[in-house]
């Protein structure tokens, strides 16, 4: 399972503590830590296994946050929102009084202002996001807002970091994210197999976001020609879907999030299987017949380097 990111903070300023490197309260050995010669700082890193960048910058801060982000952190609030926080705090976008009157699931919500979208615009421009094939917190809100009411359940069971399901409890509705390999507090190690077990028709909105071809592709290891490797993804696709069906009620929607691929192969051309977005369009709509496609959107990163393309589909009531 993976640590909290308060646990191995906590590890670090122990094992600085036994190595003799510094003594006193956290800020204190946190200073000590940030102030050794370069060569030592590395050595440091290396002997408690973290990555130096990582213990300079993401960790080692934690000691300078607020208090109610640091108690924050200690019962589970991802590091990377502690730090958004606290750039938020210091350019008056959140108040430490927004933050007292708040439960901690919704402190996702605060200070994004500026990276929400307009879900009604032909195009999401959102930040650039750090996270390899993270689904941005802006599309995530956008699409918890636009196809889910407050109380309302969403489940991701592909969640990742589990933006999802952050995005869907700070705008008040219920939320479930499993993984097989999680990567967030808010994500439970859960296969998408067993997802007709854990829900019947219960969920206002499933979002699904499978890996990119390429992903797959590296994960899988398959042997077939370069032309019969993408029609075993887009089935691999209809699988995940078929799953994730079973979970939405009727009337309520499921989103599948997927990037295409930039070229086809001269293979692809001459079987005629000269396309991009089609393959999803099928997949979304020859699944299952209960299953009708509803809208579709476009989302980009303002830097013009990254994009995810939404298929929404209505499940008939």
């Amino acid at each position: 399972m993976r640590r909290r990111a308060w646990l191995i903070y906590q590890e670090v300023l122990e094992a600085a503590r036994r190595q003799g490197l510094a003594q006193g309260e956290e800020q204190e050995v946190a200073r000590a830590l940030l102030d050794l010669p370069r060569e030592a700082f590395l050595a440091f890193a290396q002997a408690v296994g973290l990555q130096a960048k990582y213990l300079r910058y993401d960790l080692l801060p934690m000691a300078f946050l607020p208090k109610p982000l640091r108690q924050a952190l200690a019962v589970g609030l991802p590091l990377r929102e502690a730090h958004r926080l606290a750039r938020a705090l210091k350019r008056g976008k959140v108040s430490l009084e927004d933050l007292a009157h708040r439960p901690l699931e919704a402190w996702v919500g605060l200070g994004r202002n500026g990276e929400d979208l307009d879900p009604r615009a032909p195009v999401w421009l959102f930040p650039p996001e750090t996270r390899k094939e993270a689904l941005p917190q802006g599309v995530a809100r956008a699409l918890v807002g636009l196809y889910t009411e407050r109380g309302e359940l969403v489940v991701d069971p592909m969640a990742g970091y589990g933006t999802v399901v952050e995005a869907a409890r700070a705008l008040g509705r219920r939320a479930w994210g499993g993984d097989i390999d999680p990567k967030g507090p808010l994500v439970e190690r859960a296969d998408i197999r067993t997802l007709p077990e854990r829900f019947q028709g219960e969920a206002a909105l499933l979002v699904l976001h499978p890996p990119t071809f390429a992903s797959w592709l590296a994960s899988e290891g398959h042997r077939e020609p370069p032309e019969e490797r993408y029609a075993a993804y887009i089935e691999y696709l209809m699988e995940l879907l078929r799953l994730s069906l079973e979970a939405v009620r009727p009337g309520g929607k499921l989103a599948l999030v997927v990037r295409p691929r930039r070229e086809v192969t001269r293979g692809e051309r001459r079987a005629g299987r000269d396309f991009f977005l089609s393959p999803f369009e099928r997949a979304l709509a020859e699944v299952d017949p209960r299953l009708r496609p509803f809208r579709y959107h476009l989302a980009v990163s303002r830097d013009g380097r990254e994009d995810w393309h939404l298929f929404v589909g209505e499940v008939e009531g």
